[in-house]
């Protein structure tokens, strides 16, 4: 019997990062974030293969489209854009090196809806979806791994304390945040998260 060697090809897709002298890279997020607990997930999108044919900026952004079960909807979270934020840093050893993402969502309210969602999202899994500064919109939340939302909420002492829940959302990925331009099913309506164009009823993508 003759043993099956495996050969491993080296890709290299690697690719120049520029940036202009006099260009406004704007930080933070938008203040608007979509949330849904995992059991409503039907089906995720993937992140392409790293493979020869593949540009480095199509490396971290999903194929394909986060579709839901029946009569689920993202739900929305209004966020303040000034106290909220989300990280990225690398974890683990060699060849089973991932990223760790990290949000900091900070909503401005301590009302009775908030303590309700505090108290359920304490033990579920979730995935979050949110809006960079330039309008391109980011997952937080996976398939692969469990994530972990720690909730808060602190009423503040004096008339300048800070008051409000505060969300701390943590998930491991193989990918920093991943970009994601599929369309997506939320209590505003269909969001297509290329355009930024929500509607009522669910719009025909481009195939291009």
């Amino acid at each position: 019997m003759t043993a099956t060697v495996k050969t491993c090809t080296s890709v290299d897709i690697y690719d120049s990062l520029t940036y202009c002298q006099g260009e406004t890279v704007l930080p933070g997020l938008r203040n608007v974030v979509y949330a849904v607990s995992k059991k409503n997930i039907k089906t995720f999108p993937k992140l392409p293969e790293i493979a020869s044919t593949l540009k480095m900026d199509k490396a971290a952004e999903y194929v394909g489209d986060f579709e839901f079960f029946a009569d689920a909807k993202a739900i929305r979270i209004d966020i303040l854009d000034s106290a909220s934020d989300v990280k990225t840093t690398p974890q683990g050893e060699k060849p089973s090196k991932t990223f760790l993402n990290t949000g900091t969502l900070k909503y401005p309210g301590n009302n009775e809806a908030a303590a309700g969602f505090c108290r359920v999202a304490n033990a579920d899994d979730m995935v979050f979806f949110f809006q960079a500064r330039n309008g391109k919109w980011r997952v937080l939340g996976n398939e692969m791994f469990d994530t972990n939302v720690n909730p808060s909420q602190e009423s503040g002492m004096s008339v300048t304390d800070a008051s409000g829940t505060t969300l701390e959302v943590t998930c491991t990925d193989v990918c920093p945040a991943p970009f994601y331009k599929g369309l997506l099913l939320t209590v505003d309506g269909w969001l297509n998260c290329d355009t930024n164009v929500i509607t009522e009823e669910k719009p025909t993508k481009s195939t291009e």
